[in-house]
């Protein structure tokens, strides 16, 4: 019994930890897109501050790799069918309070007793030793503070011909959001677009929850 609970107080560090190499999302997206995107040609359209900007590139050939999964090629704006905007961005962090138990002894769950006895004449003589086995569980809590912060994706696709002709009303809106310790966007973004593609474009109007590693 004493070996299984050291073992289970050495890994729980190891599972604890492992958590913070997670990214949980929600994903919510609205389309009108039918069947799959195989062949559809697309181009992408940066936004207002966005050109020219090494991170926008960089989170475009992420977005590439992704949606390439899915049969869409990418292509140049003349020859692209749709064009694809997205947008980005992490807030300041909040603050919150987290409540972890603490292990230890509770008690004694059974105790065996064994021993010996020796008899001379009319007299016995004899010797016992008893053996406690202790419980384990939570025996309080410890709280500490960290910081929060939430991420989030949003990207849209627009039959070019449309957008032509003045009308921009999307045929696919995606959302993406997170919540994690880690204040670096870069650092997450890889797995926030994963989340997105994961069941590209997925069921109109409903969202979904994906985990994955950071990548």
């Amino acid at each position: 019994m004493a070996a299984t609970i050291k073992f289970i107080f050495c890994v729980l560090p190891i599972l604890l930890s492992g958590c913070a190499g997670l990214v949980k999302s929600n994903v919510t997206s609205f389309h009108e897109i039918e069947g799959d995107v195989t062949g559809a040609k697309y181009a992408f359209v940066p936004l207002e501050g966005q050109e020219n900007n090494l991170e926008y590139r960089t989170y475009c050939n992420l977005v590439e790799k992704e949606i390439k999964n899915h049969g869409a090629i990418k292509t140049s704006l003349d020859d692209a069918d749709y064009l694809v905007t997205f947008s980005y961005g992490i807030d300041d962090g909040s603050e919150q309070v987290v409540s972890t138990p603490i292990f230890g002894q509770t008690g004694v769950s059974s105790s065996h007793t064994t021993g010996s006895a020796t008899a001379y004449g009319n007299t016995a003589y004899g010797s016992a030793t008893t053996t406690y086995t202790p419980s384990y569980g939570v025996v309080g809590t410890s709280t500490s503070s960290r910081t929060v912060y939430t991420r989030i994706l949003r990207l849209n696709v627009y039959p070019k011909a449309a957008v032509s002709q003045g009308n921009y009303t999307p045929i696919y809106e995606s959302e993406v959001k997170s919540k994690g310790r880690s204040g670096q966007l870069s650092g997450v973004m890889p797995s926030l677009i994963y989340a997105l593609f994961k069941e590209f474009p997925g069921e109109s109007g409903k969202s979904r929850k994906v985990t994955s590693p950071i990548k």
